[in-house]
């Protein structure tokens, strides 16, 4: 499951990763300028979204791992 940021990998959940299941993408060259990119509130519900599915998937429920893409 990928949380997607105008075309970039912003983090990666992998559940077969045993250590390092959520990984944060190589976001500051592939963007330019994100560090003063504005989100706007539809950008952190969907943030918020990625997070809470991966949470819920590793306390056992059955969700479905679909990656969110954010344009």
């Amino acid at each position: 499951m990928k949380y997607i940021f105008r075309g970039h990998i912003v983090f990666e959940y992998d559940p077969n990763d045993k250590y390092d299941k959520v990984k944060q993408g190589k976001i500051h060259d592939a963007i330019p300028a994100f560090d003063f990119c504005t989100m706007i509130p539809e950008d952190y519900k969907l943030l918020g979204e990625f997070f809470t599915t991966v949470y819920r998937h590793i306390q056992g429920e059955n969700v479905e791992l679909k990656d969110i893409e954010v344009d």
